[in-house]
């Protein structure tokens, strides 16, 4: 089976070329493509990744998505968790095969080989307490094995409309990335197995968009990466 990797990136490519390397790193078979969601500091070309260029939503209408739900809540944009889903859920069609999805902001530490299991719908984490009280139970998307095939079959996809943090729900719960993934293989009861995704690799955060924590996160973590 192909280890394709794909990584959504955004604003920093500094952060997502390190977790390139980090993977390659630890897992120099991996096939890594990078799906550029970014609106100012796009991922530059890296010799041995694929790119898809989304800039400012070039590949995926986003805008044109949420423009769909008419009572989406009015602090949906573009660059939220609801673009992270739609896509994820576009690359369920440029990996028929399945692939496992990292964050941008992570460092891997070990070989992720183990987690692409054709036995399996995903491999990964749950994250079983939100950290609000209106949001649902979902797959953490940090690090996760998606079964592209196993889910297709079952009519499963990474975006299900209506259920997506922010957009047309009339009330909680709501379902950030992850989420609605997580309901809909649950519902279709669908093999999964549940991991501590921190064994592999370390993640930044939310401090991603710091103007200068990113930096020292880096620094602090160079062993992984160089």
């Amino acid at each position: 089976m192909q280890k394709n990797v794909a990584i959504v990136h955004y604003n920093t490519p500094e952060l997502t070329t390190a977790a390139v390397l980090s993977l390659w790193k630890h897992t120099p078979d991996a096939a890594v493509t990078v799906f550029d969601n970014s609106d100012r500091r796009p991922f530059p070309p890296m010799e041995g990744v694929r790119l898809i260029d989304n800039t400012c939503g070039k590949v995926v209408d986003f805008q044109s998505l949420i423009d769909r739900h008419p009572d989406k809540i009015k602090t949906a944009c573009n660059w939220g968790s609801e673009k992270h889903i739609a896509s994820v859920d576009y690359m369920f069609d440029l990996f028929p095969e399945g692939f496992v999805l990292a964050d941008s902001d992570v460092l891997f530490k070990r070989d992720i080989s183990e987690l692409f299991d054709a036995s399996v719908a995903w491999y990964g984490s749950i994250e079983y307490e939100p950290r609000f009280r209106f949001q649902a139970r979902r797959c953490l998307p940090f690090l996760l094995w998606i079964n592209v095939p196993m889910c297709k079959a079952h009519g499963v996809r990474f975006f299900h409309d209506g259920y997506v943090y922010k957009l047309s729900h009339k009330g909680a719960p709501y379902y950030d990335t992850g989420g609605s993934f997580y309901k809909d293989c649950l519902e279709a009861r669908l093999p999964y197995i549940e991991t501590n995704i921190f064994r592999f690799i370390e993640h930044l955060g939310g401090a991603s968009c710091h103007p200068t924590k990113w930096k020292e996160w880096l620094e602090q973590h160079k062993d992984l990466y160089l």
